[in-house]
């Protein structure tokens, strides 16, 4: 009984509890995963790492075939081994991704200073909603995609940092520690993460402390991102160099020169950074409208725009206090300012390595997910006063739930069997070679066939040039596997003489290979329709 009266709304475990069931039901009403993702290579993946098929098969889930899948193994695991119904694996990752918004409830919760029971915990929980309906949040609800994954433990070493600022505490060096072995731990899981990684270490530059522990915090806070980083990327990196003379693979090939892919560049998308100087200067601005700057679908997210305005207002306020040598600041009764200037050069510096490096909104997905936070800080800043500060505050969130558009990858009803394939429609394929051409994404359909079915890409997005030696691979398999073993998978289009199909013909020929048309199979799935059928080998 006792623990009970103790579990009340202060109590953090209590909120834990509410966001992951809260977020769990909503992942389930949104439907089941199918993204692009997915099909391409986050149920491959860990097949192949469970398997050891690192060099069986010839990318089957094109360049991603080598992103580190640990992330993906519990899903994986839990539909194909387990065979748990797929409504089930959707709350529980829902769940967990709520998380995300019990860290932002906690954040805000002890960012604020002098200030009543009720009105921390309104607006905390407004700041959570508000994470909740964000662009790049919703749309990875509960799904496999990984950026709401990892911004669990990016949350979780910055809330580390941040309560002991919200106690009016010295930030400690295990406390340094823990964060950065949590940060450490996120970029081993997803590269995309050392953004945020960077962006602590400046941060952490910004405490209240003396030179020395600054040096003594930094390079605390280095060796313990380096721990979390080999804790779950080692492994990965030492697969990689032994398979591919590359530890990084298919990352930096222009350094480590490995034959198996391109060695003339580094493999980077640049599809979305930005075109001229007005999106390099105002690019949130852009996101305020429907659009695909720096996404593949359309979406709309004016968190950003306001908050861009804000930190201007914000930069300007203080850089006007110093030009008038007003060098004191108000007493701040609502808020830790301590909190704000540890977090507002986070933010920032995430912001800039982004554009510059990445501009793919979905990696932004961690400061999606504070922006509420900081516009509560800089707001309360500005103007200490609890009621204006609630007011505005909430109009602000209200503003942006009512105008966000978040991305759609693509959701189906949820099913008994995840991609609703028959296994024992494939066993007819063993000691089959399955070809695989384009870009369509079907590493997902690997798995359900038998296990010495061996599935080449003769084309992808990455990786296959003539002079690579993974062209070159795939060729010897062409030339040593008998016709009557040699299939192609393909996704059905009504317009079979299309350009598409005459691309697809032209491809094929150079491999010495046409197209039975006489001899197909159906294959079809809760996803796609396809076509299995019989490749000829030609004279060359």
């Amino acid at each position: 009984m006792a623990l009970l009266k103790r579990f009340t709304l202060t109590h953090p475990l209590f909120w834990a509890v509410v966001y992951f069931i809260g977020l769990g039901i909503l992942s389930v009403i949104l439907g089941q995963d199918v993204s692009w993702d997915l099909r391409n290579y986050h149920f491959y993946n860990p097949y192949m790492l469970l398997t050891g098929r690192f060099k069986y098969d010839v990318l089957p889930a094109q360049i991603q075939t080598f992103f580190n899948p640990l992330m993906d193994v519990p899903f994986f695991v839990a539909i194909h081994y387990l065979k748990l119904p797929p409504v089930v694996v959707g709350f529980f990752l829902g769940g967990f991704h709520g998380l995300n918004q019990w860290l932002v409830h906690l954040i805000t919760y002890h960012s604020f200073d002098k200030v009543c029971e009720r009105y921390k915990i309104t607006l905390s929980i407004a700041a959570a909603i508000t994470s909740i309906f964000g662009a790049a949040f919703l749309s990875e609800l509960g799904t496999s995609i990984g950026d709401s994954t990892s911004s669990v433990f990016v949350l979780a070493g910055l809330f580390l940092i941040i309560a002991c600022l919200g106690r009016n505490q010295p930030v400690k060096v295990k406390t340094i520690i823990l964060a950065g072995l949590l940060l450490g731990l996120a970029t081993g899981l997803k590269l995309t993460t050392a953004l945020y990684s960077i962006s602590l270490i400046v941060a952490i530059s910004f405490l209240t402390n003396t030179i020395q522990e600054k040096l003594r915090n930094l390079l605390s806070l280095i060796l313990s991102m380096a721990v979390g980083f080999s804790l779950t990327m080692g492994y990965w990196i030492i697969l990689m160099w032994t398979n591919f003379a590359n530890p990084l693979f298919p990352f930096f090939n222009k350094i480590f020169q490995s034959p198996y892919i391109e060695t003339d560049f580094n493999l980077q998308d640049t599809r979305f950074l930005p075109r001229d100087i007005w999106q390099w200067l105002f690019y949130p601005f852009y996101f305020a409208q429907e659009q695909t700057l720096v996404a593949e679908l359309k979406f709309k997210e004016p968190r950003f725009a306001i908050a861009y305005v804000l930190i201007l207002a914000l930069l300007g306020f203080i850089f006007y206090r110093y030009a008038t040598k007003k060098l004191t600041f108000p007493v701040n009764k609502l808020i830790y300012t301590s909190v704000l200037r540890f977090l507002l050069p986070f933010y920032i510096t995430a912001y800039c390595i982004w554009i510059v490096k990445f501009s793919i909104y979905r990696y932004l997905i961690v400061l999606e997910l504070i922006t509420p936070i900081l516009i509560l800080l800089i707001v309360a800043y500005l103007y200490p006063k609890r009621t204006p500060v609630f007011l505005v505050t909430l109009g602000i969130f209200v503003l942006i739930l009512a105008t966000v558009k978040p991305l759609d990858w693509w959701r189906i009803p949820w099913s008994d069997n995840y991609f609703s394939i028959d296994r024992q429609a494939l066993v007819q394929y063993q000691d089959d070679v399955i070809v695989l051409w384009g870009g369509e994404p079907v590493g997902y359909v690997v798995p359900y066939f038998p296990s010495n079915t061996r599935f080449l890409r003769i084309t992808g997005n990455f990786g296959l040039s003539p002079h690579t030696r993974m062209s070159k691979i795939a060729q010897e398999i062409i030339d040593k596997t008998p016709e009557s073993s040699l299939y192609l998978l393909e996704v059905n289009f009504e317009l079979k003489e299309s350009d598409r199909e005459k691309s697809k013909k032209a491809v094929l020929e150079l491999r010495n290979l046409v197209i039975d048309r006489n001899n197909c199979q159906p294959f079809i799935t809760a996803i796609e329709k396809y076509s299995i059928c019989k490749l000829i080998k030609i004279s060359p």
